[in-house]
């Protein structure tokens, strides 16, 4: 049988007690920084799944600032199409061919100084800025993508967009992608090219709203370029009313274009505002799964201080009746 001495009682309880007094110890810090844990090695699990969750948090927050300035950047490209629509809309319900037909050389003029001034004010939007970089001017936001020659000639980064020889060069250029990680799970194809879905393509060029090239016909298909050729039909002495009505029968149709272009952005606001709500969404769970986890709730924490306290009291009270003086203590 297994001789128990005062000194095997004495190590155990003090052991015991040492236990006792770290789970007040932690229950204390627990009540007073409102965490489950202080050191990793306190719960290895909840540490593991709080850094996961800490590093979803910042990637959330990364992508959320990312939309945030990509709606800012998209609004402004939407403000600039609105604008161009607001001209294109007047020039169809002002300047008509029914409109123009039968009035003086000296109201000619005027519309035609008029389609001037709207030429420039479409090559002022078009040319509009976010912060330093130029909205429509696809891959190229560093220079202004647009400009309107004294002769009337209008280009796209260098090229004549009425120049047929320039066409390929220009869809090209309409076709431009700048894509945004925005969290759709970016994702590489087997040349290293974005996979267009897994991305967000804050890029709009210009060129594609106002249009390049020729009809068949050879009729211009930009229709700022056509505002200028419609004003020097105005400015001739003898009105052609059917070289006119040739030349806004395609501005129109080019204004439809616009229109689709204005519908297109729209959608990809729309895209924009889901994606920002779903991160913030995303948010609020991944702040939930934190709290869960290496908080502790007030409540529980004080319940759980104080049954610590009664325990580590109630261990003291029986140190003192189970230690109590032995005879060899008393002969010493």
């Amino acid at each position: 049988m297994m001789r128990i001495t005062t000194n095997m009682i004495r190590r155990n309880y003090q052991n015991n007690l040492n236990s006792t007094l770290s789970g007040l110890e932690q229950a204390r810090r627990q009540a007073e920084t409102g965490r489950r844990f202080s050191k990793s090695y306190e719960d290895p699990s909840a540490a593991a799944k709080a850094t996961i969750l800490e590093n979803r948090y910042a990637r959330n927050g990364d992508y959320r600032n990312a939309v945030e300035d990509t709606m800012k950047w998209q609004d402004t490209q939407e403000d600039v199409l609105m604008q161009l629509g607001k001209i294109a809309e007047e020039v169809n319900k002002n300047y008509g061919v029914e409109a123009v037909s039968g009035t003086n050389a000296s109201v000619r003029d005027t519309y035609a100084a008029t389609f001037r001034e709207m030429q420039k004010s479409m090559i002022y939007a078009l040319n509009t800025k976010y912060g330093d970089t130029f909205a429509m001017a696809g891959s190229d936001g560093q220079n202004a993508p647009f400009e309107l020659k004294e002769d009337g000639t209008v280009t796209y980064r260098g090229l004549d967009v009425n120049d047929p020889a320039n066409t390929d060069a220009l869809k090209a250029l309409s076709r431009e992608h700048s894509y945004i990680d925005l969290g759709f799970g970016l994702t590489f194809d087997g040349g290293g090219e974005i996979v267009s879905s897994s991305a967000f393509d804050a890029a709009f060029p210009g060129i594609k709203a106002v249009g390049f090239g020729q009809s068949d016909d050879g009729t211009s298909n930009n229709i700022i370029v056509l505002m200028g050729q419609m004003a020097d039909v105005l400015e001739e002495d003898n009105f052609d009313e059917a070289a006119y009505k040739k030349l806004w029968t395609q501005f129109d149709k080019g204004a439809g274009d616009l229109q689709n272009c204005l519908t297109e952005i729209g959608t990809k606001t729309k895209l924009l505002s889901s994606t920002k709500d779903r991160l913030e969404n995303e948010k609020l769970n991944i702040t939930t799964q934190f709290d869960s986890t290496v908080n502790i709730n007030e409540a529980e924490a004080l319940m759980n201080f104080s049954y610590a306290q009664y325990v580590y009291n109630v261990a003291l009270k029986i140190g003192t009746s189970l230690l109590s003086n032995s005879l060899l203590d008393f002969m010493k």
